[in-house]
């Protein structure tokens, strides 16, 4: 029988879980900062067009650094053999 693998399949499942949930997060960031960009509203940030590209640049930077940082803090708890 082959019950003793069942745990070891049920922790790399969590593991994988666990990068999902992280990456999921960051992209709901990223996701919130492009959304203010597009809503209907006046502002002296929308008065350049090259905001935009910079905030959208600086956010996606930021979140890949983010989850840099996720996997480095994984690796530090030892849920991660990276």
């Amino acid at each position: 029988m082959m019950f003793g693998n069942k745990g070891n399949v049920q922790n790399k499942l969590i593991k994988f879980e666990l990068l999902l949930t992280a990456a999921t997060f960051l992209a709901t960031v990223f996701a919130v900062v492009t959304t203010v960009f597009g809503m209907n509203f006046e502002d002296e940030v929308f008065d350049e067009p090259n905001r935009f590209h910079w905030a959208v640049s600086m956010s996606a930077v930021l979140c890949g650094v983010l989850y840099i940082c996720f996997l480095l803090y994984f690796k530090h708890k030892k849920v991660f053999p990276l």
